[in-house]
């Protein structure tokens, strides 16, 4: 039986990504299964069904491993129940000053409760505990709501130097995109933890830190890039209400999207 099972999202599971050589030499014995069941939540699931290992970690397909990440992913899942790492953006120079908080989260070790889907491992104890990805959340937010259940009953453990690279976005349209489709997918998130959504959408919206950056410049993206999640939140809202479409410029193919 493999020590470690690496399971990937995509939506052409016949695709490579450059560093299986890299997990074929690894002394951590290991299975790849890449997975394009119709959204990231149920390709995850399914993944997780396939896999006869008893350390799940889960990558992105745009995820590339760096260093020893194998064995150390293998080596931390002996001590901790779930584990996260650093994720350095990758993507468009002008994006990266205002891509995910959560991407590294500094040089020390900690517990934490944010994790990014495209690095991060968990034990299949915990999983058969707590139960897999929702799949009500298709992309967006669905290694959130999983950690939130984690955390009521385990700890996750942030390793700075389990290390991916991974772009947040490779261009202004891709970035717009990711903001429609997080906050459209925040209604449905919201809704499933119990919480007031008109509350979790007026905070979301009236936060002025959500409009800032580091440079003038970041500014105006960063508020740009709110302002179309928050449509997407309206048009979220309007879906779980009603029953609408919610279909706009950025929906797309995008909840089978990665």
């Amino acid at each position: 039986m493999a020590d470690i099972a690496v399971i990937i999202p995509t939506l052409d599971a016949d695709r490579t990504f450059g560093w299986e050589s890299k997990l074929r030499a690894s002394p951590v014995e290991a299975e790849l299964i890449v997975r394009d069941d119709g959204s990231a939540s149920a390709a995850r699931n399914a993944g997780i069904r396939e896999a006869t290992a008893d350390k799940l970690v889960f990558l992105d397909d745009d995820s590339v491993p760096k260093g020893d990440y194998f064995e150390r992913v293998a080596a931390l899942l002996d001590e901790h129940e779930a584990v996260t790492g650093r994720i350095r953006d990758t993507g468009a120079w002008y994006i990266r000053p205002v891509s995910s908080s959560a991407y590294d989260q500094g040089e020390d070790g900690h517990h934490t409760d944010t994790v990014v889907g495209c690095n991060m491992a968990v034990r299949r104890e915990v999983i058969e505990d707590i139960g897999g990805f929702d799949e009500r959340l298709p992309y967006g937010h669905e290694e959130t709501e999983l950690i939130d259940r984690l955390c009521e009953s385990y700890a996750v453990w942030y390793s700075p130097d389990l290390v991916v690279d991974h772009p947040f976005a490779d261009s202004l349209s891709g970035y717009l995109e990711k903001q429609y489709r997080h906050g459209r997918e925040a209604i449905p998130y919201y809704a499933i933890r119990g919480e007031s959504v008109p509350r979790r959408m007026a905070r979301f919206a009236l936060v002025p830190s959500h409009y800032t950056g580091p440079t003038p410049a970041a500014t105006a993206l960063r508020t740009v890039g709110q302002a179309v999640a928050v449509v997407g939140m309206v048009r979220g809202y309007a879906s779980h209400l009603f029953g609408a479409s919610g279909e706009g410029p950025f929906d797309g193919n995008a909840d089978g999207g990665v």
